[in-house]
């Protein structure tokens, strides 16, 4: 008999057990972490994506048209809105309208099958044919502040990349200009909602474009930064309105467009000309919008929550791919530059930009943040759902803020 001893088998089995996995954790997350900073890049960052994405998705279906009421049926999972009563538009192929108030829940249609009817009043073509595909629009207007039954003029801002289109709205206080910015959607049509609102309360109104926008200059990244370079654009905006007899301005933010309005009160030399800010449902921290997103996506194949430490490492790829300064775009982290009185507006069941950061800038500066809560508002929908509601909270803001001309 030998008296070699003989090596046990299981510490080497379970080295290589170990190995395996680290092996296959490493895939996991490599592999990941690169789809899902692909997947970032071409919902958020990408202008071309960005420009791509704003083409009609059609998801309903036009089942009747009545005398001042539409019937509607979803194609596949209804979107939220589609019985939420308040005021959507309505786009079409060749037409444009608005849907109002829900009249009836399960409304029989051809087939069988059920819908919601609505209130219907037609904006812009031809009346839609049963069968015609559509989609809710929460931009409530098809194409430019005459659809809001305001007089405009188009207008070119000098911007740091080349020109800038803007739609121009006169007011009778020449002295206080609203600028108004909208979100990643790439289009003014952001805005028009608040348009009207601005315009009863006397103020003149420059509805701006920036960077990568449909009509103006790409970005020499491609990229949206979210505030860090589009400010210079909204310095430019602010620029031409002082140049134009404006004594100050306030400044109207959308989704995105918050984030520039924040960026540009922290960096620009011209901050101090604002007196006010009106934010609706604003990115103040990029990165904590993301990580809210992500926990709402799945991993392919198996359909499981992404976790958090894979968005994590997402993230990172994307910081390094892309170029994006995630600690930058914390605008809350610097929240006592901020030195004018807010009025924020924020759905509380916003999925695209969580409210939590509105109520942690709340927190973070009672002193001049008043935050509206919108019970059961999705993503920029607060003035959809009452508009009245809105226009009059608007309008005490400016009351306070501006002075007697709102």
């Amino acid at each position: 008999m030998s008296d070699t001893a003989v090596e046990p088998r299981w510490p080497r089995v379970l080295t290589r057990i170990v190995v395996v996995l680290a092996l296959l954790i490493a895939v996991f997350y490599a592999g990941g972490g690169w789809f899902f900073s692909n997947v970032l890049d071409e919902r958020a960052l990408d202008g071309a994506s960005r420009r791509a994405s704003t083409e009609p998705a059609y998801d309903l279906e036009v089942a009747r048209v009545g005398d001042g009421t539409i019937d509607l049926l979803a194609q596949g999972d209804p979107p939220d809105a589609l019985a939420k009563d308040g005021l959507f538009g309505l786009r079409w192929a060749g037409g444009y309208g608005q849907v109002g108030a829900v009249r009836a829940v399960g409304t029989p249609v051809p087939d069988g099958a059920s819908g919601v009817q609505r209130e219907f009043t037609l904006l812009d073509g031809e009346m839609p044919e049963p069968g015609a595909p559509a989609e809710l629009d929460v931009r409530a207007f098809p194409t430019d502040p005459a659809d809001a039954g305001l007089g405009f003029d188009d207008v070119i801002v000098p911007g740091p990349l080349g020109d800038l289109p803007a739609w121009f709205v006169e007011g009778e206080d020449p002295g206080t200009w609203a600028i108004v910015v909208h979100g990643n959607s790439m289009s003014r049509l952001d805005c028009l909602r608040v348009l009207p609102i601005l315009a009863d309360a006397g103020l003149p109104t420059l509805t701006v474009t920036y960077r990568n926008d449909a009509g103006a200059p790409e970005d020499p990244s491609g990229k949206l930064r979210y505030g860090l370079t589009e400010w210079e654009d909204l310095e430019a905006a602010v620029a031409y309105a002082l140049g134009r007899g404006a004594e100050e301005v306030v400044l109207v933010g959308f989704s995105m467009g918050g984030g520039v309005v924040a960026a540009f009160l922290q960096r620009s030399d011209l901050a101090s000309s604002v007196r006010a800010v009106i934010l609706d449902a604003p990115m103040l921290n990029f990165s904590a919008t993301v990580d809210d997103n992500a926990s709402r996506e799945t991993l392919p194949l198996v359909g499981i929550p992404v976790p958090p430490s894979l968005t994590a490492v997402a993230k990172w790829m994307a910081g390094w791919r892309f170029d994006v300064a995630w600690g930058d775009l914390d605008y809350l982290a610097d929240a006592d530059a901020f030195d004018v009185p807010f009025l924020v507006v924020h759905g509380t069941e916003d999925t695209t930009v969580p409210i939590a950061t509105s109520e942690e800038f709340e927190r973070l500066r009672p002193d001049i943040v008043a935050l509206v809560r919108c019970r059961g508002a999705e993503h920029i929908e607060c003035w959809n759902l009452d508009p009245e509601r809105y226009a009059e909270r608007v309008l005490r803001f400016l009351r306070q803020t501006v002075g007697d001309q709102a």
